[in-house]
C-alpha cells in the first residue's frame, strides 16, 4: 500500500496572501492532485495536474478556459521569487544561475527571465523574472516495494542497478523511496546534485531518505562519488541522472572500490541506453547487475522491463 506525503501547504506559503487563499479554499482532493503551480507575468495563474495544465479562476476554480482565469502581476512574481530566496538574493547566486531553489518542505521553485552572462558566456545570474514554477514535493512511501521484491534487494546481497525512464516517469520518486528503505539497513551515500531526492533545507533533509544515509548535497556526481568513497565508506551510492564522461569515470571508481551503485538515467528504452556515449564501456564490463525501465501514463513509476545483465 502506498502512502503519499504531500508538501502543498509549504508551497502555498510562497504565494501572495490573495493567491494563497484561492488554494486554501480548494477542496482537499483537488489541492492534493496538483503537481505544479505556475505563475507567468501578465499571463494567468495555472496548475499542472497529471501532466496537463489548467487555469485557476478568480474564485479558485480549476478550468480549461482562460475567460475567468486570474491574471498574474509583476508583484505576484516578485513576492514569490523573493520569498523562495528568503529575501537574501545574494546568498543564493548559484541557485539563481541554475534557475531553481529547493524551499522548505522540499518544494522546488524554478524561475526564468533574462540571463546575465559572465565573460565566459555562462549564465551568471537572472534578472527580470518572468515566470515561476513551484513543483510540489511528494514522498510516496512504498513506491519501491515492487522493485525491491523483484530484485530481492534485501535477500541475496547488494546489487548494482540502473533505472531508466523518459522525463516524468517517476525515476526520482522511485529512487527516493529506494534510498529510504535501503537506508534503514545499509550505509548509503546519496549524491544529490540537484537536491531533488533529499530536498535539503538548512542542512536538514526534508524528505525521509533513511537513517543510515549521508547526503552530498549540490556536489557534482564526479566529486560527490569520489568524496563519498574516500570519506564515508558507503555500502551503496545512490545518484540521479548519470550520463557524462565524468559521471561514468566516478561510477567506475566506486564499483572498483567495492561499492554498489543505484543510479538513474534518461532513456526511453534499454536499447537506446546501450547506444549512449560513454555507456558502452560500462555495459560491456557488466558494471550493472540489473537494468530497469520505467513506464509512463498508467505505468508511471512501474518497472515495465527488467534486464539482468
Amino acid at each position: 500500500m502506498f502512502v503519499q506525503k504531500n508538501k502543498s501547504d509549504k508551497a502555498i506559503k510562497l504565494l501572495t496572501p490573495s493567491l494563497a487563499q484561492l488554494f486554501y479554499n480548494m477542496p482537499k482532493a483537488e489541492l492534493l492532485s496538483i503537481n505544479e503551480i505556475r505563475l507567468r507575468n501578465q499571463k494567468y495563474l495555472t496548475v499542472v495536474i497529471g501532466g496537463d495544465e489548467f487555469y485557476i479562476s478568480s474564485n479558485g476554480k480549476i478550468s480549461n478556459e482562460c475567460d475567468t482565469a486570474l491574471q498574474i502581476t509583476e508583484e505576484d512574481i516578485d513576492f514569490t521569487y523573493k520569498t523562495a530566496l528568503r529575501n537574501t538574493i545574494y546568498s543564493f547566486k548559484r541557485e539563481i544561475s541554475l534557475g531553481y531553489i529547493i524551499t522548505e518542505g522540499g518544494n522546488r521553485v524554478g524561475f526564468c527571465g533574462t540571463a546575465v552572462l559572465d565573460d565566459k558566456g555562462k549564465n551568471d545570474t537572472l534578472k527580470n523574472i518572468s515566470g515561476i514554477s513551484i513543483r510540489i514535493a511528494r514522498e510516496i512511501y512504498g513506491a519501491a516495494n515492487d522493485l525491491i521484491n523483484e530484485l530481492e534487494l534485501f535477500k541475496d546481497g547488494l546489487k548494482n542497478v540502473l533505472i531508466l525512464g523518459p522525463p516524468s516517469s517517476g525515476k526520482t520518486t522511485l529512487l527516493r523511496d529506494l534510498c529510504r528503505q535501503l537506508g534503514m539497513k545499509k550505509r548509503i551515500s546519496l549524491i544529490d546534485e540537484k537536491n531533488e531526492i533529499s530536498a535539503t533545507f538548512k542542512s536538514s533533509a526534508q524528505n525521509d531518505i533513511g537513517n543510515f544515509t549521508d547526503v552530498f548535497n549540490s556536489y557534482t556526481k564526479y566529486y560527490g562519488i569520489l568524496s563519498a568513497v574516500k570519506i564515508m565508506s558507503p555500502q551503496i551510492i545512490v545518484c540521479d541522472e548519470i550520463g557524462t564522461k565524468d559521471d561514468l569515470e566516478a561510477l567506475d571508481y566506486a564499483i572498483n572500490s567495492g561499492v554498489k551503485i543505484i543510479a538513474t538515467m534518461h532513456s526511453s528504452n534499454i536499447d537506446d541506453a546501450f547506444k549512449k556515449p560513454y555507456m558502452k564501456e560500462l555495459f560491456s564490463r557488466k558494471a550493472f547487475d540489473y537494468i530497469v525501465l520505467l513506464g509512463t501514463g498508467d505505468n508511471l513509476g512501474k518497472a515495465i522491463s527488467i534486464k539482468q545483465v
